[in-house]
Parts: C-alpha cells; structure tokens; sequence
C-alpha cells in the first residue's frame, strides 16, 4: 500500500484550465473550446492556471475516459460565464491503482489540492463519481469554507449501474468488428453474472473476464499489437477499480448546499438533496447541455 502510494502521489492528480467564457452564457455549443491553461501537471504551477487559482476553482470529478459519448465537465464549464477555473480529477495511469482504496484516491487529489492552495468555490461531480465528489468536498472543508457541491446523475454504485454504465459501453464499442451477435451475448453473460453475483469487487472480475474474452477475438481483427490491446483491457480495469473503491467510501448525511441535477432516464433515488433540478435531456448529453449550463451559472451566483 505505502508503494502505491508513494507513486500515485509523484503523478498528477488534477488537470488545470483557466476560465473560459462564451459570449452568451449558456448559449455555447458546449464544445469545451476554451483556452487551455494547464499542463496538466497536477500542481497548477503554470502562471495563468497560479492567477486563476487565486480568483477561485471549480473542481469537477469525473472517470473521463477518452471516447466515451458522455459530455464532460469541458464542454460545461466554458458556458458558465465564470471566471473560475476548472480543474479535474485525473485517476493514476493503469496499473497504478491496483492497490488504492477510496481513502487514497481522496488522499491523492486532496494532497496536491492543498499544497497548490486555490480557493475551491464548488465541486462538481458526475454519476458514479459523485461519492467521491461528496467526500472531497467535506475533507476541503477542513481548510477552508465546505464549498457548493452540485452533482449531476449521481448514481448508485452498485452491479446493474456498473454493467449499464461501464460494462455495456465498453463492449458495445466493439460492435462494429465483432457483430451484434457477440455482443449480445457477451452482454447475456455479464447479466448473468449480476444476477448470481451479488458482492460487486468478485462481479467486476466477471466483467473484465468477459471484456478480455471477448476483446482478444475484436483485437485480433483489427491488428493490434499486444501492447495496444492490454493498454485497452488496462483503461477498463482500472475504471473498474475506481468505482469498487468509490463505493467503499460512505455518504455524509449532510447534504446542505448540495444540489443534484438528473437526466430523464435515469431514476431518482440516490442522494436525495435539498435541491434537485431535473430536465428534459438524456444522461450523455447532460453536461452540455445549455439549459443546464445556465442552470449551474444561477447556483453559483
């Protein structure tokens, strides 16, 4: 464990973007265009990122995998009309997290949070991610004024969430060299295992069985290299890890200045705030959505 987290702790732990506005908030493509002023060094040691950090940040946790068909905190911020900054939660690079618990995952972000010391203004988080933006947010509140916390889709982990949201869009991304049939049955045997498996850690190792499976026949269509294709099982074992060590984390019942706002086709349920807002738009298009946008300008004042 003291390994794990003596390396995790040497990687970036945040993403760092100076303001970016639109010229009619809320109007925007929610294209996250704007200008990017972090390196992604995870101190925001950079000069525009040092005087955006003064003005005050927004954190945004989220497991934001490079092709997902989820809008991200990206594409929302810049429609904001803030002059905060956005930073964002990277996760260590695969293979790094095999031993972090939730605990050291809030211990990695929040270390590099406070040794760079901006002014944390409000925390977002997104559907699974949402415990984990919770918890940030009550350990900030050791330094400095318990920040706005506004979750969107904040979504139980639990294994239909976690066969929904992380199993299905991963398999169902090799559709198009494996063919409808396999995934489908690829997807048959994941429920399955849902079904029979209730202790959700055992359950995603089904999960990453049936992906490998099933990703050696799609890998192998497509020439990839070994290296390639275990880079690609890698992202999704490490996704899996993030969210069994999320869901050891639990939920304050303190949800004063928490706000949720949900999608239409997702339950309600989970996190019952104060203020909840719901609106008329699909789960992947939330955060760019521009009624939305305006919606979390307001809350922020």
């Amino acid at each position: 464990m003291a390994e794990a987290q003596r390396t995790t702790a040497e990687s970036p732990a945040w993403r760092t973007s100076g303001p970016a506005r639109t010229t009619d908030r809320g109007s925007g493509s929610g294209s996250g265009s704007g200008s990017e002023t972090g390196t992604g060094t995870g101190t925001g040691t950079d000069q525009s990122a040092e005087q955006s950090a003064e003005q005050g940040v927004i954190l945004a946790v989220d497991f934001a995998a490079t092709g997902r068909p989820d809008a991200g905190f990206g594409q929302l911020v810049p429609q904001l009309g803030t002059d905060l900054a956005l930073w964002e939660t990277l996760v260590p690079a695969p293979g790094e997290e095999r031993e972090l618990t939730g605990e050291d995952y809030l211990e990695r972000w929040s270390g590099q949070l406070r040794a760079a010391g901006p002014r944390v203004a409000a925390v977002f988080g997104y559907c699974a991610s949402s415990v984990f933006a919770l918890a940030l947010a009550e350990r900030i509140g050791r330094w400095q004024a318990r920040p706005a916390v506004v979750l969107f889709d904040p979504t139980a982990i639990t294994g239909p969430t976690v066969l929904r949201y992380g199993f299905h869009r991963v398999i169902d991304s090799l559709a198009a060299v494996l063919g409808a049939e396999a995934v489908e049955q690829a997807r048959a045997e994941a429920a399955a295992a849902t079904e029979r498996t209730p202790e959700l850690l055992p359950l995603t190792e089904e999960f990453l069985r049936i992906y490998q499976a099933a990703g050696q026949a799609a890998f192998a269509k497509l020439g990839l290299g070994a290296d390639r294709a275990e880079e690609l099982v890698a992202w999704f074992r490490s996704y899996l890890h993030y969210v069994v060590a999320a869901s050891e984390l639990s939920v304050s019942p303190d949800l004063s200045g928490v706000t949720t706002i949900r999608a239409n086709d997702l339950p309600a349920g989970f996190l019952q705030a104060p203020r909840e807002l719901r609106f008329d738009v699909e789960h992947t298009g939330l955060l760019g959505h521009p009624e939305v946008a305006r919606a979390v300008a307001d809350l922020l004042g």
